[in-house]
């Protein structure tokens, strides 16, 4: 099976990429929302479409009580997580990670999401924005 899905893997990379790019154009022009940037010359694989809202959990609470589903990569900052434990890392020493991991959240993303289910998830996300 592995074999097969490397076969279509570029084919599915573009896929991916388009849902992306329809991703960002529903919901850059939000300030609810903050959408993922990938800098000129380099590519994401868009294993995760992840936005980044101070609004995060009222929009989790919509989508997922319409059984969209939701996720969140990765709640807890990497210098909090058990392997870092005995760093000593306090609370306030990476803030930039600690305000994104309270914020982010990741939505459907993968090769076959249509316009339509995309329209859907970011009208329920930009409700009440």
């Amino acid at each position: 099976i592995l074999l097969a899905k490397l076969e279509i893997f570029p084919d599915e990379l573009e896929l991916r990429q388009g849902v992306a790019d329809r991703y960002s154009g529903l919901l850059s022009e939000s300030d609810l929302v903050k959408c993922p940037v990938v800098k000129p010359g380099l590519r994401s694989a868009w294993a995760q479409y992840s936005l980044v809202s101070e609004k995060r959990d009222a929009i989790l609470d919509r989508l997922r009580s319409l059984g969209i589903p939701t996720a969140i990569y990765y709640p807890l900052p990497l210098h909090f997580q058990g392997a870092y434990r005995g760093l000593g890392y306090r609370n306030g020493d990476f803030p930039v990670s600690e305000s994104t991991s309270e914020a982010i959240f990741s939505i459907p993303m993968h090769p076959y999401l249509d316009k339509e289910n995309q329209e859907r998830i970011a009208s329920i996300i930009l409700e009440d924005a």
